[in-house]
């Protein structure tokens, strides 16, 4: 694991912050609402505000409210797609794991080895917390083990262990 483990942790904003957030937001909209009754008041039209000024009001608060829905819901795709790479590459590292005892004996420390090796490059490359390094790194592929099972002399096993 890499020295920065502890910065993985995505940052919540206080309770104390969002309270505030949706205080001000909400005195915000209290404070529109209040200018734009007393603008259509002060132009004649005492009768329509009301209606004018809660029309302006929810449609406002509608489209905060979908403001926010919209974000959590790219946020949750964001999640989606990190636990659906997550699953390929661990699934595809223990199915590797798997078929171990039936490869020759001199190739499964090599198999195991490179597919804990793609488990540690999805965990620390895949998971939130270091930027964008996922995208301009790949994980370890069977070239590079295959190519590394050629160099290796023959040891004489052959068949099932």
């Amino acid at each position: 694991m890499n020295s920065s483990g502890m910065s993985r942790m995505p940052k919540v904003p206080s309770l104390l912050r969002r309270i505030s957030f949706s205080f001000l937001l909400g005195f915000g909209l209290f404070v529109l609402g209040a200018g734009l009754q007393g603008m259509l008041e002060h132009r004649g039209f005492a009768r329509v505000s009301v209606y004018l000024d809660d029309l302006v009001l929810g449609v406002l608060a509608g489209l905060m409210v979908f403001a926010y829905e919209h974000r959590r819901s790219r946020e949750l795709r964001q999640k989606l797609a990190v636990i659906s790479a997550m699953n390929h590459h661990v699934r595809n590292a223990l199915q590797t794991i798997s078929y171990v005892p039936y490869t020759e004996q001199a190739k499964q420390m090599l198999l195991i080895q490179q597919s804990v090796n793609r488990i540690q490059w999805a965990l620390n490359e895949i998971l939130p917390g270091d930027g964008d390094e996922a995208a301009r790194n790949f994980p370890p592929t069977m070239a590079v083990t295959e190519k590394a099972m050629e160099s290796e002399p023959q040891t004489g096993t052959s068949g099932k262990s």
